[in-house]
């Protein structure tokens, strides 16, 4: 097996997680680590930097993997594909539209550029379900969508660099409703008109918020409900998709944390002649999952990408742009 040599810029929970899917996978040589904490690489046996310029130009290498904060997202991964290098980096694409933008420009001014962000969720077992089902055409299209996703805070939760505007650029939302927002848009195409209401409604001291109801709707005329919260006290993932002929519930997720519940996706098809079963009440077919290779099958699209010359499916820079497009209309309240 070909090996891509990487380096790791982000030490973090989600730099260890992709360090640790890279080696599951077999195909990547992490060549350097680097994090600003050095606590944060404690244990490593690769080659440590605390600065990300220094360590990208100082190693040999195929790609770079993009694990830091909001803020610094943008810089690396420009920097790095100018270098010609392959670059893998975490979501949100940057703080804004605007970072999104210029990530795009270095794309496109890079020679044979490869790019891929990391929304995982569109790799959980459920969501590939739904989509196959959808692609099937057998419970119609898809005409419309409601959507939850939430979480408690935390005790230190006004503290977080996730709610320091500065370094993430939003608050719930863009932490963690962008995983929502981004499967109605993997389901139902780019939303156009958004309506929403952006709020702080138990967090009040901190600058970012803790809750955002948003309505969206396709140029084609679907409709989306979502909402983001950091107030749901019991962790929440729901999300239905309602088709011309038939019904899609995904509810739970599996996650490190265990806390939003069994992840199993149920679909109905529409009986209104009640063959299967009373009126509302059509035959269940239900799926359960019990393990999440979300992580592995993102890190090995991206090996297939660098070393095998297929194109990036699912991340890209125009779902990147597309996306932050949303969230700047979620926003602009």
């Amino acid at each position: 097996m070909d090996k891509i040599r990487a380096v790791i810029i982000g030490m973090g929970r989600m730099g260890k997680t992709r360090y640790n899917a890279m080696k599951r996978h077999g195909g990547y040589e992490v060549v350097a680590v680097c994090d600003t904490n050095e606590a944060n690489m404690e244990g490593y046996e690769e080659k440590k930097y605390t600065d990300w310029k220094e360590c990208i130009d100082n190693s040999e290498m195929d790609a770079v993997i993009v694990c830091t904060y909001n803020v610094v997202i943008p810089d690396i991964v420009c920097y790095s594909l100018g270098k010609g290098y392959s670059v893998f980096s975490e979501k949100p694409p940057g703080r804004n539209l605007d970072d999104a933008l210029r990530m795009k420009e270095a794309y496109d001014r890079a020679e044979s550029p490869i790019l891929k962000y990391g929304f995982n969720h569109r790799y959980h077992n459920s969501v590939i379900e739904a989509k196959a089902l959808l692609d099937s055409k057998i419970l119609g299209d898809v005409v419309c969508a409601r959507g939850v996703y939430g979480k408690a805070g935390s005790p230190d939760f006004t503290h977080e660099w996730r709610n320091d505007t500065q370094i993430s650029g939003g608050g719930i939302m863009l932490d963690q409703g962008i995983h929502m927002l981004d499967l109605m848009y993997y389901f139902m195409g780019e939303f156009t008109e958004i309506q929403s209401s952006v709020d702080q409604l138990v967090w009040k001291d901190m600058p970012t918020e803790d809750s955002a109801f948003s309505i969206l709707r396709t140029s084609d005329g679907k409709v989306a409900s979502l909402h983001s919260s950091a107030i749901q006290w019991r962790h929440k993932f729901s999300l239905d998709l309602i088709c011309t002929k038939g019904f899609i519930s995904l509810n739970g997720l599996l996650t490190s944390t265990n806390s939003y519940g069994e992840e199993k996706i149920s679909y109905y098809r529409k009986d209104l002649e009640q063959k299967t079963g009373g009126l509302g009440k059509p035959m269940e077919h239900t799926m359960c999952f019990d393990s999440d290779q979300s992580w592995d099958y993102e890190m090995k699209e991206f090996y297939d990408a660098v070393v095998n010359g297929e194109p990036v499916k699912l991340g890209t820079i125009y779902d990147a742009v597309n996306l932050m497009k949303m969230i700047e209309g979620i926003y602009r309240v």
